[in-house]
């Protein structure tokens, strides 16, 4: 994901336990929420990423597998966030 966009999720989240607390769907959409709620108060189709549309993998994505990249990715920043805040060994 890189330093800069990991640094903006924890920060939105708050503390970095919290943002481990989180799904990966919202990890996915986090920065986007003025969007998602605009779009299911109009039914509208929600959004697709927020601040982790700025990680260099979605940037070096096609159009069309944007959407798939960052689910993926934002599955993998969940299962490492998870790691990092609730892991017992220090690295």
């Amino acid at each position: 994901v890189g330093e800069l966009v990991g640094a903006r999720l924890i920060a939105h989240a708050g503390s970095l336990l919290n943002l481990a607390k989180h799904p990966a769907s919202t990890v996915q959409i986090l920065g986007a929420e003025k969007a998602l709620f605009r779009a299911l108060k109009t039914k509208h189709a929600t959004p697709k990423y927020g601040l982790i549309y700025h990680a260099s993998l979605i940037g070096q994505a096609s159009q069309k597998n944007k959407g798939k990249m960052s689910r993926v990715l934002a599955n993998k920043c969940a299962l490492s966030i998870r790691v990092d805040a609730l892991g017992d060994q220090d690295t």
